[in-house]
């Protein structure tokens, strides 16, 4: 973001969002998004006695290693059960990457069952602009599926997920770090570890990156403007 021109518009498109979000308890906002990991990943440091060559062991080391794709959501308290789909997956289907089929299969398999048990009313389904999230199919795969609560869906403004989304922000960086550590990645243990190590996040840090991302009225809804002095931005009282 701090290498791309930022309009005023849409940091008040953010502003105007992270406003309705802080109106609506965090437990009931969920944040849905798509990330992978390939199998030539690896931690970038390690730990090794006095005089051993420090290295870290991967199955494969080039830029085409296996990648597998995994589709996740969480609330502002909880994770929720991801779907991961490995290349042998993604070859069955046809496709390259993620796309809507395999998001509908997430929601139908997974995801409305999950929301449904929460038993919370209303609940919003915060998205990005991607190509993927058809909105009608998305409400139809949740009613059809064991969750009436969703009541509706927000896109946020294009380039807007690295500042206001906590999945696209923070968790995924986390998640991918533990994931790593896990030495070396391979067919065989790939997919348990990337759940495990999703289903492991701490509750206390989804709280933190809640707040980094300005949903909450602790910080100003401009508070990460790059140009604050150009853009002049007016905020009422208490950030609301």
């Amino acid at each position: 973001m701090s290498n791309l021109v930022v309009s005023s518009s849409l940091c008040e498109g953010i502003a105007t969002q992270r406003r309705k979000l802080r109106k609506i308890t965090k437990a009931n906002v969920l944040f849905l998004d798509e990330t992978h990991i390939r199998l030539s990943e690896a931690a970038q440091t390690t730990v090794v006695l006095p005089g051993e060559k420090p290295y870290v062991v991967v199955e494969e080391t080039t830029t085409y290693a296996k990648r597998y794709d995994m589709i996740a959501c969480c609330t502002g308290q909880e994770v929720l059960p991801p779907i991961i789909f490995s290349p042998s997956d993604r070859e069955m289907i046809r496709t390259r990457g993620v796309n809507t089929k395999m998001l509908i299969k997430y929601i139908q398999d997974i995801l409305a069952q999950a929301c449904g048990a929460l038993d919370r009313w209303p609940l919003i389904l915060v998205l990005d602009k991607a190509s993927i999230h058809n909105e009608a199919e998305i409400m139809e795969a949740f009613r059809d599926n064991g969750c009436q609560d969703l009541a509706f869906i927000m896109k946020m403004p294009t380039q807007a997920g690295k500042r206001m989304s906590p999945v696209d922000n923070s968790l995924f960086h986390e998640w991918k770090e533990r994931v790593r550590t896990h030495n070396p990645l391979t067919d065989r243990n790939i997919v348990q570890i990337m759940s495990d190590e999703w289903n492991s996040l701490p509750k206390r840090h989804l709280a933190a990156y809640y707040q980094h991302c300005g949903l909450t009225t602790l910080k100003l809804p401009y508070f990460d403007c790059p140009q604050p002095l150009a853009h002049k931005h007016k905020s009422p009282r208490h950030g609301r």
